[in-house]
């Protein structure tokens, strides 16, 4: 989700990412896809073949929690990237310490309480969107934050479909998502 993010703003609100250029977006995408989707995915199909969890579906609750930690971790790394190694701009370091926030927090509420983490992610990408427009008016994310409010309600409808969450766990993570994703740019931008 998070390389989605980055073409987005490339595309509809590139003044956001400043000082990416055409020139280097290519290799900050690649480092971003391998970092946060490639790392996490063969991490927890290495705890699937180590019978660390028992399904890829992460059903029982319990087992949700260690590939949550290890997923922040990485997006930490990415954050710590970003901040102290390739010195980017305020607005990605903000924006994958918010991505970081919301898992995290999803794995302490799921601690507790079985919360949708595919809500938590969609709602949060909307808010990254919605807080950007309005941050960066120079921005023409209209459409994609329209788009991505469809999508956020389908995937919401689908975990209750397929009777993954309750109600209320899908909406917790839906307000969880947008509320970390959209107030940390919101206020720290």
């Amino acid at each position: 989700m998070s390389t989605l993010v980055m073409i987005i703003l490339y595309l509809y609100a590139p003044s956001s990412l400043r000082p990416i250029d055409a020139e280097s977006i290519l290799s900050i995408l690649t480092m971003v896809f391998i970092i946060t989707f490639l790392v996490p995915a063969l991490s927890i199909g290495m705890l699937r073949l180590t019978a660390s969890i028992t399904s890829m579906k992460l059903e029982d609750r319990r087992e949700r929690i260690m590939p949550l930690f290890f997923v922040a971790a990485y997006y930490a790394l990415t954050v710590y990237l970003f901040s102290y190694k390739l010195v980017l701009s305020e607005t990605l370091i903000v924006l994958f310490s918010a991505i970081t926030a919301t898992i995290l927090l999803v794995a302490i509420v799921t601690t507790f309480f079985k919360v949708s983490a595919h809500a938590a992610g969609i709602w949060g990408v909307t808010g990254l969107l919605l807080s950007i427009q309005i941050k960066f008016p120079d921005s023409r994310l209209l459409w994609p934050v329209f788009f991505m409010m469809l999508l956020s309600g389908l995937i919401n409808s689908s975990r209750l479909l397929l009777n993954a969450h309750s109600p209320k766990e899908v909406m917790l993570g839906s307000v969880l998502g947008f509320g970390t994703c959209f107030g940390a740019i919101y206020l720290f931008i």
